[in-house]
C-alpha cells in the first residue's frame, strides 16, 4: 500500500511557502504518474491497497475535479495531459479527502491562463503503430494594464495496436481539446490580484475496453491462442455495429459503437486570486460544464466449447465450424445529457507557526435520464470475430438476445456543500503537524425504476430518490526531526463517503450506508547527499463498499446477472522509498511495497433464471487485481543534453476472481526512454513501452467469479478465457519547440 507525503497544493499564481522543517521526503510524489502500460491518455492509478475505481486516479483542473463524478462520463472525456497545462502535483490521501472528500490519490493541473511575454509550445508525437497527437499553445499580452491571454489545442488520432476490420481506424482514441484564457490583473488599494476566463471544449471518441482471449495455463501462465497475439489482433465483433431495443420506445435500433457513444462537452471557468497587504490570500473558482456522455462496454461473459451444428454465422446463415464461442454482454449508455456547477472559495494566511486555509466548497451535479440498454450475443474465438447465432437458441436474427435484461436507469440531481480547514503548525523547532477537517451536507434527488416490475423499457413507473448525508473527513500528519538529517514520520486519516445516483442503476434500493475508510501510518526518513528514504508501515480499510458484479451462469455462458455487492476491505503494507545519487549525473529510484488487501463481508447469492442459486463467500479472500508485492526501480543518467532513462514495474501474481481460484502469474511493466536538448527552444524524446514485449495479462475476468473451488478452476486449465492485458511492444516519439 503506497502512501507517499506531500506538501499541500495552492493556486498556481500564489508562491510556494517553504516547509519550516527541511527534510526532503516527499520523494517526487508525482513520478511518473502519467507513464501507464494500460493506455496513453490518463494518469496510472496510485496504489493505496484499495481497488481503483472505474475513474481511475482522480483528475483535478484548477483545483476541481474535471467531472462532478466519473460515470458516465469519465475523466479523460474531459481533460488531457496537454502543452496548454503549466503544472501538476499529486495530493495525498488525506489532502484529496480534505479539499475535495474522496477517496485516493488526485493529479492536480494548473493551465495556462495568460503570460506577460509572448510564449509558444508546439508538442508533435507519434509511435511506430501511426499514433498522430498534436498539440499546441501560445501566450501573451494584449495590453500594458494586465490583460493577458492564453489560446491551445490537442488533437489524438490513435490507431491502437491493432487494426479492426469494419471499425474506424482511430477507434482507440479520437479526441478534440480547445482552449481559451484571458486574465485581467490588477491592483487595489491594501492587495493584488487576477482574474480569469477560461473555456474548453472536449469532443472524444473511443473504444476504453479492450479484451483478448488467451489460453489458461498452470501456475497463472498464459499463453496465445494460434493465430491470435494478444493485443496485436482485434477482438471486437467485426462489423462495429449493435442492434438494441430503445430503452424509451421499445423499437430496434442499430448504432455504431465508436460513433453513437462518444461524448463532447464545453467549459467555463472563472478564476480569481487576491493576495491583501496584511498576508491573507483569496482564491475562488467557479466552473460550469456541460456535456453529453456516452459509453460502449462489451463485456466477456464466458467462452465455451461447442459441437458442429449448434451455431450459426448471423450474417450469413452459413455454420460454424469452430471449436469455442465466446459470450458477450453489451452494455450501452446513449450520450446523456449532464451539467454541473461547482464552485470553492478558500481564503489563507501565515500567521506566526501557523499557515492556514479555509474553504467553501458548493458543487451541483444534474443527470438528464441516465440510460443503459443491454444485449447478449455469441461471436467466434478468432481475430475479428463475427457474431454467431445459436440455432436451438432464442436470439433474433441478427444473433442478439436477452435484449434489455440489464437495463440501467437514473435521473435527478447531487449536490455537495462542504467547509473545510487546513493548517500547517510548526508545533515545536522540531515538529511540524499538518491538520486538516471537512464537513460535507450531500443530498441526491431524483428516480429510478425497480426491475422487479419486469420492464424492458423505462415505460414503467418510477420510484423516487431522496437521500441526505453528512460526510466528515479528517486528516493529521507529524514529522520529527530527530537529527538534521533523520526523523520520523506518522499520520492519521478518516473519510466518509456515501453514495450517487449511479448506485441505483440496476434498479434496486441499494441501501446506501456511509463508507468509512480510516487509514494510518508510521515510518521514518532519512536525507544524505547519496541516498533519501522513506520507509513506512500502513492500514487502510473502507467498509460498505458497493461494486456492481457481473456472474456469469455456470451451467449457461449466455445469462449474466448484474448485482450490486456490498462489502468490506482491509489491507496493511509496509512501503520502501528510496532515492540514490551514488554518482554526479546519475539517479535511482527504488520502491518496494508489500501488502495484503483482504475482502471482509462479503457474502451472498445470485439466482439465475433457469432455477440455479449459486452462493458465495468472499470473506477474507484477496482483492482482484492488486498484486501483494509491488517493485519500481527508475534509473536515470544526464549527460549534456541527453537525458537517459528506465523504469521497470514488478507486479506479483494478481487473483482474477474473487473466490482467488483464478490467478494470473507475476509480470514486469517496462519502460525506457531519452530526451535529447537539440537547441535550447527544441528537444526531442523517445520512449518504448512494455521494453520486454510480455504478453501480460491483467485485471479480472468476469465471467470467472462464480468458480469456486480449486478443482473447477484446475478444470480451467488449457481452456480458453479471456481478459484485460498490458500494451504490447510501442515505440513513441515526441517533438517539442517552445519559443
Amino acid at each position: 500500500m503506497v502512501f507517499l507525503i506531500s506538501t499541500s497544493e495552492i493556486y498556481s499564481q500564489n508562491k510556494k511557502i517553504k516547509d519550516s522543517i527541511k527534510v526532503d521526503i516527499d520523494q517526487k510524489n508525482d513520478r511518473n504518474v502519467m507513464l501507464n502500460a494500460a493506455n496513453s491518455t490518463g494518469p496510472r492509478d496510485v496504489n493505496i491497497g484499495l481497488p481503483a475505481s472505474v475513474g481511475g486516479t482522480t483528475i483535478l483542473e484548477n483545483g476541481l475535479p474535471v467531472v462532478y463524478h466519473f460515470w458516465p462520463e469519465l475523466p479523460t472525456k474531459a481533460w488531457r495531459s496537454d502543452v496548454t497545462i503549466n503544472r501538476s502535483g499529486l495530493y495525498d490521501l488525506g489532502q484529496t479527502s480534505i479539499n475535495i472528500g474522496d477517496v485516493g490519490f488526485s493529479l492536480n493541473s494548473y493551465d495556462n491562463l495568460g503570460t506577460e511575454k509572448l510564449q509558444g509550445k508546439i508538442n508533435l508525437e507519434s509511435n511506430h503503430f501511426g499514433l498522430m497527437r498534436e498539440g499546441g499553445n501560445i501566450s501573451g499580452p494584449i495590453n500594458k494594464k494586465g490583460l493577458k491571454y492564453s489560446a491551445g489545442v490537442y488533437l489524438s488520432f490513435d490507431p491502437g495496436t491493432f487494426k479492426p476490420s469494419e471499425i474506424d481506424r482511430y477507434y482507440s482514441d479520437k479526441a478534440q481539446l480547445y482552449k481559451a484564457a484571458l486574465t485581467q490583473d490588477y491592483k487595489y488599494t491594501g492587495g493584488i490580484g487576477s482574474v480569469s476566463v477560461l473555456y474548453k471544449y472536449v469532443n472524444v471518441e473511443n473504444l476504453a475496453y479492450t479484451y483478448s482471449p488467451f489460453i489458461y495455463g498452470k501456475d497463472g501462465d498464459v499463453s496465445e491462442i494460434p493465430g491470435f497475439k494478444i493485443g496485436r489482433k482485434s477482438y471486437y465483433e467485426k462489423s462495429g455495429k449493435i442492434t438494441l431495443m430503445d430503452a424509451f420506445t421499445g423499437n430496434m435500433v442499430e448504432r455504431d459503437v465508436l460513433k453513437d457513444y462518444g461524448t463532447e462537452s464545453h467549459t467555463i471557468d472563472v478564476i480569481g486570486n487576491n493576495k491583501f497587504d496584511s498576508g491573507l490570500h483569496l482564491n475562488y473558482i467557479v466552473r460550469y460544464h456541460s456535456a453529453k456522455a456516452g459509453v460502449y462496454i462489451p463485456i466477456m461473459a464466458g467462452v465455451s466449447s461447442v459441437k458442429p451444428g449448434e451455431y450459426v454465422y448471423a450474417d450469413t446463415g452459413e455454420a460454424y465450424t469452430g471449436n469455442n464461442v465466446q459470450g458477450v454482454l453489451i452494455l450501452a449508455t446513449r450520450r446523456t445529457p449532464i451539467k454541473s456547477l461547482m464552485g470553492t472559495v478558500e481564503l489563507g494566511k501565515k500567521t506566526g507557526k501557523h499557515d492556514w486555509k479555509v474553504g467553501l466548497n458548493e458543487w451541483h451535479y444534474d443527470i438528464d435520464k441516465y440510460a443503459t440498454e443491454s444485449a447478449m450475443y455469441f461471436q467466434e474465438v478468432a481475430p475479428n470475430p463475427r457474431k454467431l447465432r445459436q440455432v436451438a437458441g432464442n436470439a433474433n436474427a441478427n444473433g442478439d438476445f436477452n435484449l434489455n435484461q440489464g437495463l440501467e436507469y437514473h435521473n435527478g440531481n447531487e449536490n455537495k456543500f462542504a467547509l473545510y480547514i487546513l493548517d500547517k503548525w510548526s508545533l515545536i523547532e522540531k515538529l511540524e503537524i499538518n491538520l486538516g477537517g471537512r464537513i460535507e451536507y450531500q443530498t441526491l434527488r431524483g428516480d429510478y425504476q425497480d426491475r422487479n416490475l419486469g420492464y424492458l423499457t423505462l415505460t414503467g413507473p418510477k420510484t423516487k430518490i431522496n437521500k441526505d448525508w453528512v460526510n466528515q473527513s479528517y486528516m493529521l500528519n507529524a514529522i520529527y526531526k530527530i537529527t538534521d538529517n533523520f526523523g520520523l514520520l506518522g499520520d492519521l486519516n478518516y473519510n466518509e463517503q456515501a453514495g450517487h445516483l449511479e448506485n441505483y442503476n440496476i434498479g434496486v434500493d441499494p441501501n446506501i450506508k456511509k463508507s468509512k475508510i480510516p487509514s494510518a501510518g508510521l515510518g521514518i526518513y532519512f536525507n544524505h547527499p547519496i541516498a533519501s528514504i522513506v520507509s513506512k508501515a500502513t492500514y487502510i480499510t473502507r467498509n460498505e463498499y458497493r461494486s456492481t458484479v457481473n456472474f456469469s451462469n455456470p451451467n449457461n455462458p449466455g445469462e449474466v446477472k448484474r448485482e450490486t455487492t456490498n462489502y468490506d476491505i482491509r489491507t496493511i503494507g509496509w512501503t520502501t522509498d528510496i532515492i540514490s545519487k551514488p554518482i554526479k549525473n546519475f539517479e535511482l529510484h527504488f520502491l518496494l511495497t508489500l501488502q495484503s488487501p483482504k475482502y471482509k463481508n462479503f457474502v451472498g447469492q445470485v439466482n439465475f433464471t433457469d432455477g440455479s442459486i449459486a452462493k458465495y463467500d468472499f470473506t477474507d479472500k484477496y482483492v482482484t487485481g492488486i498484486s501483494k508485492v509491488l517493485l519500481e526501480i527508475d534509473p536515470s543518467y544526464v549527460w549534456k543534453d541527453l537525458k537517459v532513462w528506465a523504469s521497470a514495474r514488478y507486479f506479483s501474481k494478481q487473483y482474477a476472481n474473487r473466490p482467488n481460484t483464478i490467478y494470473f502469474a507475476s509480470r514486469w511493466e517496462t519502460f525506457a526512454g531519452l530526451e535529447y536538448m537539440i537547441n535550447k527552444n527544441l528537444s526531442f524524446s523517445s520512449t518504448v513501452i512494455n521494453l520486454l514485449n510480455q504478453r501480460g495479462a491483467k485485471g479480472d475476468m468476469g465471467d470467472a467469479d462464480l468458480i469456486l473451488t480449486s478443482e473447477q478452476a484446475k478444470k480451467k486449465e488449457g481452456t480458453i478465457l479471456s481478459g484485460t492485458y498490458i500494451r504490447p511492444f510501442t515505440v513513441e516519439f515526441s517533438l517539442k519547440y517552445t519559443f
